[in-house]
């Protein structure tokens, strides 16, 4: 960006400032292709059904192997699309007023406003991307991985019951702040009762529930909670319609969540692979630096934050010294 910056400053910018374009595309797509080389290559693994094995251990193929990606890499290539159409902006009125064949003069004040336009785009859209930043690292990293366990059934509905009484507060926070977390958790589970997919659930699809609950068909308890052959039981079905929409569900598992007798008794597993609970506390505690590992959390940031602060400052500066220097020996060297 420094690069971009001074090849556009001084008496021959027209000409510079290819340079500084040049040599941002082409870090650009060095830093883009050589890591994905990289990982394509060594982060191969045999190929089960057209997807990655990460299972199998043995040699990788050259043809017949392959890697997945997450969703984050979507979501940063969408990112890169739309960055890209920002170039559009400026580039498709510089090339009419090129292809009419305007002089430099001409073309420079006919581009005038299409580089503002431009600008203001860049710094909405870099502004934004700062808030998805924020927001992605926000992200409750471990939840995610809860639903994906879910969705993939390596999870039970009462262990996933139990990571939301271990990952929360009180049950008054429950009630508030984690009780969106408690519904992320439970549209999955809802989904896979819902056989007809019409949003609600009905007596006979409650019964897988109340079977993964711990309730087996012979219970006594299972009449009790199912009600009359007629109409559910009123603790489920509070608007007496007969089914159990999405939230009549959240209200259920939560009661039965927090009833501690009923959660003794509800089968449980899950694949640690989407679950861990002492582990993740041990990683961050390994992550911490040694010289920062005395202090207070408030300390920690204090000096976390002066630390983020002088690097990025000493990064400014060397950029600073060393762009203008090299925007001319590019120049020079594409020159000669």
């Amino acid at each position: 960006g420094m690069m971009v910056l001074f090849s556009g400053i001084g008496p021959n910018a027209q000409e510079t400032v290819a340079v500084g374009v040049g040599a941002l595309a082409g870090s650009t797509v060095m830093l883009l292709t050589f890591p994905w080389f990289i990982c394509i290559v060594f982060g191969r693994v045999p190929l089960k059904d057209g997807k990655a094995d990460y299972a199998n251990k043995g040699k990788a193929p050259l043809i017949g192997s392959g890697i997945t990606f997450g969703p984050s890499i979507k979501t940063s290539a969408k990112i890169m699309l739309g960055t890209t159409a920002l170039y559009l902006v400026i580039q498709i009125p510089a090339s009419l007023l090129e292809f009419r064949g305007d002089d430099i003069k001409e073309q420079a004040s006919g581009e005038h406003t299409a580089a503002l336009v431009g600008l203001v785009c860049c710094i909405l859209a870099f502004c934004g991307y700062l808030v998805h930043c924020y927001f992605d690292a926000n992200e409750d990293k471990q939840l995610a991985a809860v639903v994906e366990g879910i969705e993939k059934k390596q999870i039970s509905i009462a262990a996933a019951l139990q990571f939301i009484q271990k990952t929360s507060g009180s049950q008054h926070e429950l009630l508030s702040k984690d009780h969106a977390r408690l519904k992320k958790v439970c549209k999955p589970f809802f989904k896979r009762y819902d056989f007809d997919k019409d949003a609600t659930l009905t007596k006979d699809e409650l019964k897988p529930l109340l079977h993964d609950l711990g309730y087996w068909p012979d219970s006594n308890n299972m009449g009790k909670i199912m009600g009359s052959e007629s109409r559910l039981n009123a603790s489920m079905d509070k608007d007496g319609d007969g089914k159990i929409n999405f939230d009549e569900f959240v209200d259920y598992l939560y009661k039965f969540m927090c009833d501690d007798n009923k959660m003794a008794h509800a089968p449980s597993f899950h694949n640690p692979k989407y679950i861990k609970y002492d582990m993740d506390d041990e990683d961050e505690e390994e992550d911490m630096p040694h010289d920062l590992a005395h202090l207070t959390p408030k300390q920690q940031m204090c000096r976390v934050i002066m630390r983020s602060l002088w690097m990025m400052g000493l990064g400014t500066v060397l950029v600073l010294m060393f762009s203008d220097p090299m925007v001319d020996c590019l120049s020079e060297w594409g020159t000669r």
